[in-house]
């Protein structure tokens, strides 16, 4: 699986750089030699002409769209119609809520030291001692 996500990582990473190429210099590539003797603007058209031919389910319900205009201005009249509550964060709340937390933390943390020196006493106590 390595060998193959490898691969489809350098295949992405040529297609991107020859796209990115291919539109920074794409004005000097229709300018080329190539570009007007196969004549590729008119058949860029004639493909797009055929498609309309073939495939005219797609192009003649151009009705059915919804104009990017017509879109955001219904976008924009929803959003006046609600209404929200929102909430004011103060800088004074947080610091009282982080106070509030370290105190906490503190309060745990001397639980913790006292129990841990209770053990350490208790544990003291058993160790037997050698007298000279």
């Amino acid at each position: 699986m390595g060998k193959l996500f490898k691969g489809v990582a350098k295949f992405t990473i040529a297609a991107a750089a020859i796209g990115g190429l291919a539109y920074v210099f794409k004005d000097q590539i229709k300018e080329s030699k190539p570009y007007k003797e196969y004549e590729v603007d008119e058949k860029i058209k004639k493909v797009k002409t055929t498609l309309k031919e073939k495939m005219p389910a797609i192009f003649d319900n151009e009705a059915d769209f919804v104009e990017e205009d017509d879109l955001s201005l219904d976008l924009d009249l929803a959003a006046e119609d609600v209404e929200r509550d929102y909430v004011s964060i103060t800088p004074e709340a947080v610091v009282e809520d982080v106070k509030d937390a370290v105190e906490e933390a503190k309060d745990a943390a001397a639980d913790k030291i006292e129990e841990v020196k209770e053990a350490v006493k208790d544990a003291a106590e058993d160790i037997p001692t050698i007298e000279a």
